[in-house]
């Protein structure tokens, strides 16, 4: 197994601002930019993630705690985007990272794929390495949607938008 056998078989990485006009640009130069470097691919779909709320309180006053206090709350947007069997890794990153505005942030998130030694490539037909392929994607995505939840838990001040007695389930949004 040598690291050139190895094929990036998804590229998912996640737009992130606190505003949304900042994010819709962002999203708007992606799209311009992959129609023209590559009118062959497909342009990859966006999925809105779900906002997260950041709360905070704090005192007006040094002696007023009761009386005088403010409460902002903090939204961010989010946007998710996956990219299929990339050919030529360094250009497509340098294309999601380039189209990013100066307020927006970004993840991403490589899975790589071993297509398997010489004789196992000779008994399997290009449909049976596909099924295989989205039953793994499948998979993953049932393992990661099963820790989500304490992996949002785990940040800072998620807990403020999961409720006790609902059996720490978000809320309406």
């Amino acid at each position: 197994m040598a690291l050139p056998e190895y094929q990036l078989a998804t590229l998912r990485f996640v737009y992130t601002s606190k505003l949304r006009r900042e994010l819709s640009s962002s999203i708007g130069n992606l799209r311009r930019t992959l129609s023209w470097a590559a009118p062959e691919e497909d342009w990859p779909l966006p999925q809105r993630l779900p906002r997260r709320a950041f709360r905070i309180t704090h005192m007006k006053g040094p002696f007023k705690g009761k009386i005088a206090q403010r409460h902002y709350v903090f939204h961010d947007w989010r946007y998710q985007f996956t990219f299929r069997d990339v050919k030529d890794v360094k250009s497509t990153v340098g294309t999601v990272l380039g189209s990013m505005s100066p307020e927006t942030s970004c993840v991403c998130h490589f899975s790589w794929h071993f297509p398997g030694s010489e004789q196992y490539k000779m008994l399997s037909s290009p449909e049976d390495m596909l099924l295989r392929q989205q039953d793994l994607e499948r998979g993953i995505a049932a393992v990661q949607a099963k820790n989500a939840e304490e992996k949002e838990r785990s940040k800072a001040y998620y807990s403020h938008s999961l409720h006790w007695n609902a059996g720490l389930k978000r809320g309406p949004v």
